[in-house]
C-alpha cells in the first residue's frame, strides 16, 4: 500500500488505523485500546525543523457503552521523502484529551489518550 501524499491524509490514516488510543479512568488503571470510529482533522502544523506534525480534532471512539466523542491533541513525527509524507511505523507520539472546563475563560483540561494494554 501507497503511504498518503499529504500530511492531512496521513495524519488521519495514522489515527484511525495505527494509534492506540483509549479512555482515560481514573478508578482503572488499565486503559485497552478502542477502535476509531472517525476522526476530523481541524488543526495541523507542520514543525519542519523538528520533524514533527501537531494534530487536533474530535474523535469518536467505540466504547463498550456506545460510541464516545473527544477532542484529540496530537504530536507524531514526520518524514519527507520523494514529495511523500509519513509516519514511521516505530513513531513516539504523544496524545491527550482536551476538554473545555469553562467555556467564558477558554480553560481546559488534558486527559491520558494512549492505550496501555
Amino acid at each position: 500500500m501507497e503511504p498518503p501524499d499529504t500530511a492531512s491524509a496521513a495524519i488521519h490514516s495514522f489515527v484511525i488505523t495505527r494509534a492506540q488510543l483509549a479512555l482515560y479512568d481514573p478508578l482503572q488503571s488499565r486503559r485497552p485500546k478502542l477502535a476509531v470510529h472517525s476522526f476530523t482533522l481541524e488543526f495541523l502544523e507542520l514543525d519542519e525543523d523538528a520533524h514533527t506534525a501537531h494534530a487536533a480534532g474530535p474523535v469518536v471512539l467505540d466504547s463498550e457503552n456506545g460510541p464516545v466523542e473527544r477532542h484529540l491533541k496530537l504530536s507524531v513525527p514526520f518524514i519527507v521523502e520523494d514529495g511523500h509524507f509519513t509516519i514511521p511505523y516505530a513513531a513516539d507520539y504523544r496524545a491527550a484529551y482536551v476538554e473545555i472546563t469553562n467555556p467564558a475563560t477558554g480553560a481546559c483540561k488534558e486527559s491520558l489518550a494512549l492505550a496501555n494494554c
